[in-house]
C-alpha cells in the first residue's frame, strides 16, 4: 500500500515538474521569437507623439490618422475606420 502512495506521489511531482520546464521553454521561445521579429507598425502599438486624430464618417470613432482609411471626394478628404464603415458609406 505504502509503495503505490510513493509511486503515485512520484508521479505526481514528476508531471508537474514537466510542465513548469515546458513552461520555461515556451516563455523562452516566445521571448527569442519576439526579439527576432522585425519592428513593424502594427495595430496593437501606440500611435507616435504628434498623430492627428481623425473622425470616422461613419460612425463617429476617433483614431490616428495613420490607422484610418483614406479617400478623397472633390478636395476634400473623408476617413473611416475599417472596412465595415466604408462600406456602410457606400
Amino acid at each position: 500500500m505504502i509503495k503505490y502512495l510513493i509511486g503515485l506521489l512520484v508521479s505526481i511531482l514528476a508531471v508537474a515538474f514537466i510542465r513548469a520546464m515546458r513552461g520555461m521553454l515556451m516563455k523562452s521561445f516566445k521571448e527569442a521569437l519576439q526579439q527576432d521579429a522585425p519592428a513593424s507598425a502594427s495595430s496593437n502599438q501606440p500611435p507616435k507623439s504628434g498623430t492627428r486624430l481623425r473622425k470616422c464618417n461613419t460612425c463617429g470613432t476617433f483614431a490616428p490618422e495613420t490607422r484610418m482609411l483614406r479617400h478623397s471626394t472633390g478636395g476634400a478628404e473623408i476617413f473611416f475606420c475599417s472596412q465595415e464603415c466604408e462600406k456602410k458609406e457606400a
